[in-house]
């Protein structure tokens, strides 16, 4: 199972530790700088570390579709799609030279008055704990931290401070509603989540099996 990874919170720094992973068909003996960059980005912990890095991919390759290409390699990595990612954090990044960049260049659209940029929507891509992917946006009932819904931030922040029976806690607490016809896949996500920070925590139990869930 392909699991979570979101961007820009430290939610999405640890997630991404836990599964990023190398590219299928192993590593190549030499490396462009725009490749390395994407991949350095991949298993950086820190959330602060993956930015800086995004950022100078951003710089290095030397085109949008360079970059795209290597982002598209760690489908766990951005938790959605390259081109959404490039969009949003090109309307966001206040470093001129990430704006200058090939890809930004290629998203914003110059006008006689002002720039234009192309927004897409904010989405969080999640897997479900039987394995499936669910789009989860914010609205009046999922409120988001950055661009990962809050849960997943929450499930981060109780990691630091409870430790393993904090997130357990979290991640049963989520298992227990995968039932609910409003918000039952959404809940899925949010313990599949929990469950991989669990794992990255090195907590000492066994995953949720989904066939137990539900009646």
């Amino acid at each position: 199972m392909v699991r979570p990874i979101a961007l820009l919170s430290l939610a999405a720094g640890l997630v991404l530790a836990l599964a990023a992973c190398d590219p299928p068909g192993g590593e190549t003996s030499t490396r462009t700088g725009c490749e390395e960059t994407v991949r350095e980005a991949s298993v950086a912990v820190e959330v602060d570390e993956q930015v800086r890095l995004l950022d100078d991919a951003m710089i290095v390759c030397r085109t949008y579709d360079a970059l795209t290409a290597q982002l598209d390699r760690y489908p766990s990595m951005l938790g959605y799609d390259a081109a959404t990612f490039v969009a949003v954090r090109c309307a966001r990044v206040d470093d001129e030279r990430v704006q200058r960049s090939p890809s930004c260049r290629n998203v914003i659209t110059p006008t006689t008055t002002a720039p234009t940029t192309t927004i897409a929507a904010l989405v969080f891509v999640g897997d479900t704990l039987d394995g499936r992917r669910v789009e989860i946006r914010p609205s009046a009932t999922t409120e988001f931290v950055g661009n990962v819904p809050a849960v997943v931030q929450q499930t981060v922040d109780i990691a630091a401070e409870s430790g393993c029976a904090g997130v357990i806690e979290q991640r049963d607490r989520w298992a227990a509603r995968v039932d609910d016809p409003v918000i039952g896949d959404e809940a899925s996500v949010y313990a599949q989540h929990a469950q991989n920070v669990a794992d990255y925590i090195q907590c000492d139990l066994e995953p949720i099996d989904p066939a137990t869930l539900g009646g």
